[in-house]
């Protein structure tokens, strides 16, 4: 898997620095990719922050469930931090400066 991603967007190489028995009997299973099991709101805020905009196409390593990321834009719509485009608002700016939950970001500048 990790050679396919490294010249799927552009010439790459893999270079593997184990050798397949080590892979198979050595190496711990690796758990769900945190960005696939946790809150995507204080993401999507710091990407759109970055002028990152087109989320649900964005080529993440590991790309979070796209109803993770609907569901985190439609929480960062209903504290003012999006509006109706799903556009970075004044208040959401403000937010993304902090490195905190937006929640708690909101609450420290109401």
């Amino acid at each position: 898997q990790r050679a396919g991603r490294a010249g799927r967007t552009g010439p790459g190489k893999c270079f593997r620095l184990y050798t397949e028995q080590a892979y198979r009997n050595e190496m711990l299973p690796t758990s769900v990719p945190e960005l696939q099991r946790s809150n995507l709101a204080n993401t999507v805020l710091t990407l759109k922050a970055m002028g990152i905009n087109d989320l649900l196409h964005f080529d993440f390593m590991d790309a979070p469930p796209a109803q993770h990321m609907v569901s985190a834009m439609e929480s960062l719509y209903s504290l003012g931090a999006l509006d109706e485009e799903g556009l970075l608002t004044r208040l959401g700016r403000k937010m993304a400066e902090f490195p905190l939950e937006p929640m708690l970001s909101k609450m420290l500048l109401a």
